[in-house]
């Protein structure tokens, strides 16, 4: 047989489903995780998948390729959708998620459950599978699953790689417990009919309401450039609002500055012509006491005045010297 040939045509495949769907034809292999042997008796005798390719095994699972559906939605909100197969160009965009079937039709009959996960190769190139729930026994279609491109650049998906590994595992269905205390009837739960062989149309509107099903990655990024762009334009909206401010805080400094100097030089011309009015009484012999207790009242005021001007002029100096050293500081960053 020809490597590249299926074990079986989809029809038989499905025949030979419907002959063992609920009856096990190897009773004598006990419950629990299928080898690669066990894989591939089951798969030639319950057609549980189709096509089914024996060089696709591996040590205790079976690897998958994409087939099917591609569906995907641009940043625009706006689906696309193709029938690819092996060998047809897949481009994942980038920060991108993808909705792609893979190759085999599932029929799984009643004791055999499934699990999938991407090749690790590919989780090494920066993709993602959603993963998780178990495919139940009894499950017929094909399989529909999210892929993510985690990366910033589109991906360029080779389909002549397996995509998926599926392990395959038998559970309990049709055992008979010895022990008295179970119950006689045994409660298996059959998988509906009615969600047998769905479309991948309604999965995504089951999922979403017929929305569009994007990644919130490309959102979050150009939220976060117009979220730095307005922030730029803040700065420097403050940094010409901070020159203005410190221009007019500047002239105010100045014009204080001036003022509390005329006021000094008036003191400084008030004080002289009062000490050169004592001197000149002093020469003249002229005045009372009465007049001098004045005088040195005057003159005390007037010496009270100077050191509080003083005081006030040391202060605006060093105000000044504190608002401009840290815009010097600034200007030189």
């Amino acid at each position: 047989m020809n490597i590249k040939t299926p074990l079986m045509d989809d029809p038989t495949a499905a025949a030979q489903a419907r002959l063992y769907l609920s009856t096990d034809p190897l009773p004598s292999i006990p419950p629990s995780l299928l080898s690669s042997a066990e894989i591939h008796d089951y798969a030639r005798l319950t057609g549980m998948m189709s096509p089914f390719f024996p060089r696709a095994l591996k040590t205790a699972s079976y690897e998958a390729h994409i087939g099917g559906r591609f569906i995907r939605w641009n940043e625009h909100g706006n689906r696309h959708d193709q029938e690819i197969k092996r060998g047809d160009s897949c481009i994942l965009p980038a920060n991108s998620i993808s909705f792609v079937q893979v190759e085999p039709t599932f029929r799984l009959p009643n004791y055999i459950a499934i699990r999938f996960n991407l090749r690790i190769t590919l989780v090494h190139r920066g993709l993602l599978l959603g993963t998780g729930p178990l495919v139940d026994p009894g499950f017929e279609g094909k399989l529909l699953i999210p892929l993510h491109n985690l990366t910033a650049t589109d991906y360029d998906l080779d389909t002549n790689e397996a995509l998926i590994w599926i392990e395959f595992t038998k559970t309990t269905f049709g055992h008979k417990p010895s022990e008295l205390i179970a119950s006689r009837e045994r409660h298996n739960v059959p998988f509906p009919d009615n969600k047998k062989n769905l479309s991948p149309d309604y999965y995504l509107r089951k999922a979403n309401g017929g929305m569009a099903i994007r990644s919130s990655i490309p959102d979050a990024l150009e939220e976060g450039k117009q979220a730095a762009k307005n922030a730029a334009q803040s700065a420097e909206k403050m940094r010409d609002i901070g020159i203005l401010a410190f221009v007019a805080l500047l002239l105010a400094l100045t014009t204080l500055y001036f003022q509390f100097s005329s006021i000094v030089q008036s003191s400084n011309s008030q004080s002289l012509s009062v000490v050169q009015g004592l001197s000149s009484l002093s020469a003249e012999g002229k005045g009372t006491s009465d007049k001098l207790d004045i005088a040195k009242t005057e003159i005390e005021q007037l010496r009270q005045k100077l050191i509080q001007l003083s005081t006030d002029l040391d202060a605006l100096k060093r105000a000044q010297q504190s608002t401009v050293e840290p815009v010097h500081t600034t200007h030189h960053q």
